[in-house]
């Protein structure tokens, strides 16, 4: 049986499902994710764009070359990361999930970036300068 997560914004104005496993799940703290979640650092989980489909419409700002955050319009839930590389993925913000308890992250990206004070204690493999292939 195929797995299907649901997730929400803030206010319920969009909501999304994803199906399937996801390509990987990351904390990441480059300073845009840093900057777009508000807080020290975010946690991913890349899809296929074909397995994330939502109803309501989101903003979307174009954060670097590479891609489109969107957003809720209503009450500004950071909800996903569009790759715009051709690669056809979609990052879901897990945090806005149903059951994020359900995505456990699976590495640390972009580490140079971290704020100092801020510091997960885990065993998970950390990339200074990106995440795995």
């Amino acid at each position: 049986m195929e797995q299907v997560l649901h997730g929400h914004c803030l206010c319920g104005a969009v909501r999304y499902q994803c199906q399937g496993r996801p390509l990987g799940v990351s904390y990441c703290y480059c300073k845009t994710c840093q900057l777009a979640a508000g807080a020290p650092v975010y946690l991913g989980a890349l899809f296929a764009r074909h397995a994330v489909s939502w109803q309501g419409a989101t903003t979307a700002y174009r954060s670097s070359p590479l891609g489109l955050r969107h957003f809720c319009p209503a009450c500004g839930s950071t909800l996903f990361y569009e790759c715009t590389d051709g690669s056809q993925r979609l990052e879901i913000t897990v945090a806005t999930l149903e059951q994020p308890e359900s995505l456990p992250p699976d590495c640390h990206e972009w580490t140079d970036s971290a704020i100092p004070w801020f510091h997960l204690d885990d065993a998970l493999p950390r990339y200074p300068q990106g995440g795995p292939d």
